[in-house]
């Protein structure tokens, strides 16, 4: 199993958005998406240092029958509810790492991105921190809800060509010897 990628490089960035999360700012991260789950994590230890909660939206729920075949986008819909409306959420940052996906605007609006636009606003309370994949446009309605933007450039995974060595000498043919007639 490779290594967890490393985020040091990001500490200065991540200390920032830990910063404006606590001040109340909604911050939107334009990364690749491979990057999402560890700058969270990273800016979850700072947060947790800072004694702010955090919770992660990404639609994974501890029951799975509770859920049933509903889908994992329904289920961060859900989850998105919840945090809008439990008065136990309330001062909790919640990050949405699938916000891209959600609301993009490729192919129309879709009965989730209807749902989860108007969940940005309900509550102007709520503190949210989005990622979003820069190959994903998002519709304007929903990047107003963020207030700091912040866009990290190094790609998660380079692409390598790799390219077969090709010998100048062509290959050498079978020998193929024949039983010998010993009569």
């Amino acid at each position: 199993m490779p290594a967890p990628p490393n985020t040091a490089p990001f500490a200065e960035v991540l200390a920032d958005l830990a910063t404006d999360l606590r001040r109340g700012s909604c911050c939107l991260v334009v990364c690749d998406k491979g990057w999402t789950l560890p700058l969270y994590v990273g800016l979850k230890e700072r947060l947790h240092a800072a004694n702010a909660k955090c919770g992660y939206l990404d639609g994974r729920v501890k029951d799975a029958t509770a859920n049933g075949e509903a889908g994992i986008m329904l289920a961060a819909v859900a989850q998105m509810r919840w945090a809008v409306r439990a008065a136990e959420a309330e001062g909790v940052i919640f990050a949405i790492p699938h916000l891209d996906v959600m609301t993009a605007v490729e192919g129309g609006w879709t009965s989730v991105s209807r749902e989860v636009i108007p969940l940005l606003y309900e509550n102007a309370a709520t503190v949210w921190l989005g990622f979003q994949d820069p190959s994903l446009q998002l519709p304007q309605l929903v990047e107003k809800v963020f207030t700091r933007l912040y866009v990290i450039e190094t790609p998660y995974r380079t692409l390598e060509t790799v390219r077969p060595t090709v010998s100048a000498e062509p290959p050498a043919t079978p020998t193929i010897s024949s039983p010998t007639d010993p009569g």
